[in-house]
């Protein structure tokens, strides 16, 4: 039988922060459609002749975890991979950010100090170091909704340093829904995307096993602590996405620890949802889930 001080949250003995906003891939949870668009985009990257890639949804459902993740699986003996955070730099210093990766050192622009040279140089590294060793590189851009249009057409353009056979490179762009409707205005764009992937938000009970999930990996042991009504807020209040889960449960979990409850309730949940309300602090909250 477990120990009643098992059987609940404790501020003697919480578990690690489960709901930070982190990359540690051992949180990722794999729902329906965050598996999905996993696995999708890991035989895009390896199968190396489909060119790019497209990976939207709404903020907070949850891309940049999946990016991190698909890194971390493409094998660094078969792949060479580059994960540019935000893409709010201009073409040129996408590039240099391109290469310092590849190389693995901070490039400065007085290294390459112009497009002419920047694209020699990575023409040169992608044939000479990364195809030549039967390797194929991998560029992942989040935050590509932030790019102008001559950008993307500028990128679309790295794609097409191939052989005969081959290509050297794949490109998936990850970014919020208005992506689609920047590449729509470049058909010479739009076309190269061989997969496209919407992701979608959790149902309730993915979010019911993603808040578990968490907890697990933060190290928390007992009786699941959230009662049915509890779960119920928060998915109605977050719709199932992933970071406004985190939101509502960091804040929660510190109002069940002061208050020594033990457990998550409902009215705990609807508590720290209307706070948020009131000050503005949940995306879209009143909407109705899906």
């Amino acid at each position: 039988m477990t120990d009643p001080s098992e059987r609940g949250l404790t501020a003697s003995n919480p578990p690690a922060p489960p709901f930070d906003n982190t990359r540690d891939t051992r949180y990722f949870f794999p729902s329906a459609a965050h598996a999905e668009a996993l696995s999708r985009l890991q035989f895009l990257a390896e199968d190396r002749n489909m060119g790019m890639g497209l990976l939207t949804g709404e903020i907070g459902s949850g891309k940049t975890m999946l990016r991190s993740v698909l890194h971390a699986r493409l094998s660094a003996e078969t792949h060479a991979r580059v994960s540019i955070e935000n893409s709010l730099l201009g073409f040129d210093d996408l590039l240099l950010e391109i290469l310092s990766q590849i190389q693995g050192q901070r490039l400065r622009a007085t290294d390459y100090p112009d497009r002419y040279s920047r694209l020699a140089a990575f023409k040169r590294l992608l044939t000479e170091q990364i195809a030549s060793q039967g390797r194929h590189l991998v560029i992942l851009l989040d935050e590509a909704q932030q790019l102008d249009l001559s950008c993307l057409e500028a990128l679309k353009g790295l794609t097409n340093i191939a052989s005969e056979r081959q290509n050297f490179l794949t490109l998936i762009l990850i970014g919020q829904p208005e992506l689609r409707a920047h590449l729509r205005h470049l058909p010479q764009v739009d076309q190269r995307v061989s997969l496209r992937f919407h992701l979608a938000a959790m149902t309730a009970d993915e979010t019911r096993e993603y808040v578990r999930h968490r907890l697990a990996v933060a190290g928390y042991q007992g009786e699941f602590p959230f009662d049915p009504e509890a779960l119920d807020v928060l998915f109605r209040a977050s719709r199932g996405i992933p970071r406004e889960v985190n939101r509502i449960c960091k804040i929660a979990l510190e109002h069940v620890l002061v208050e020594g409850a033990g457990h998550f309730t409902g009215a705990a949940i609807t508590t720290v949802v209307e706070d948020l309300r009131r000050h503005g602090g949940l995306f879209d909250a009143g909407a109705d889930p899906p």
